[in-house]
């Protein structure tokens, strides 16, 4: 089993004809014969830093360099003005770091709201709460939060997500749960999420006991390569063959410093396929490099991009859910 997802839920955001709309679509970037207009998804990274060095993760390996700072607020700002002139249904708040170190997030929020992005999301490690942060996000209208909790202990946690605190990071979620049921709402739609790893997988069945009925869903999914994660995998996976991986087709990511890359996994930006400070993203979408490695994906000629063939997606991995 690569990931899974548990629903514990239901939103009329998420039945919307818009976001069935959306959805459709994005099943159908996984077609070879189908290329939307426009990117169906943005990472925008408005903090490339992180507080944790989490073991599975880049920040927790000597492998890259640590991130050095915020993006520009007057690029955020352009960046999402396109993605709504486009069309784009989908934003996300970061890719690398840790976005709620940035205090310009809710603002960035309430603006791509206000611009009428469909969904507006973020991954957070959740510790971060420097002026209550999450409750301002969830006041400037974001649709979802994703809440990474890497274990169902204070042991087992904070020996994967090293400089963590279990306790706070447990009693910030409780925090906007009571939020939300204080104001009625029904969003932000809250996740957690568990990467299970040799560490943790004992936990697992107590994990979704405690927060099914508490949050909006659960996800748990298998660790990957990103940092030091080989040595942390339950099994290895039996090699079945690459299959074309869809996200060229469907989402852009752009980085801190305003490069563009083709997808989430390109942690080193070794294929950039321009520069959103110099560039539009609609041109970006439609530029050579990025045909070049759809062109690559169609064929299933991984071996000619060095990020392709170095992903940590392996040969029998099968993608469930990008964004």
């Amino acid at each position: 089993m690569q990931s899974e997802t548990i629903k514990c839920s239901s939103n009329k955001r998420t039945n919307s004809l818009m976001y069935q709309k959306y959805r459709a679509e994005w099943a159908k970037a996984q077609r070879e014969d189908y290329l939307p207009k426009h990117p169906l998804h943005v990472d925008i990274e408005l903090s490339d830093i992180c507080n944790l060095r989490c073991r599975m993760c880049i920040h927790g390996s000597n492998k890259v360099n640590k991130g050095s700072g915020f993006m520009d607020e007057k690029l955020a700002m352009k960046l999402i003005d396109e993605c709504a002139n486009m069309g784009v249904y989908s934003i996300k708040f970061n890719w690398r770091g840790e976005v709620t170190l940035n205090d310009f997030l809710p603002k960035a929020i309430d603006y791509a709201k206000k611009k009428g992005i469909l969904e507006v999301q973020i991954n957070t490690n959740g510790l971060p709460w420097q002026d209550d942060i999450l409750v301002k996000c969830a006041e400037s209208g974001i649709d979802r939060i994703i809440f990474s909790i890497d274990g169902f202990s204070k042991e087992t946690y904070e020996s994967l997500r090293l400089g963590g605190d279990y306790g706070q990071l447990i009693g910030n979620v409780h925090t906007l749960l009571k939020w939300k049921k204080e104001n009625r709402v029904s969003k932000p739609l809250i996740r957690v999420q568990m990467v299970r790893t040799k560490n943790n997988i004992h936990e697992e069945l107590d994990y979704i006991k405690y927060w099914q009925g508490r949050v909006d869903d659960i996800r748990i999914s298998d660790v990957m390569d990103r940092g030091q994660g080989d040595g942390m995998r339950i099994e290895d996976q039996e090699k079945t063959g690459r299959k074309r991986c869809p996200q060229p087709f469907q989402r852009l990511v752009v980085g801190r410093d305003g490069r563009v890359s083709p997808c989430c996994v390109d942690w080193y930006q070794e294929y950039i396929v321009g520069c959103a400070k110099a560039d539009s993203l609609a041109n970006i979408w439609n530029s050579d490099r990025m045909n070049h490695i759809r062109h690559i994906q169609n064929k299933c000629l991984h071996g000619e991009v060095s990020i392709c063939r170095r992903c940590f997606v392996k040969e029998s991995y099968v993608w469930k859910k990008c964004a």
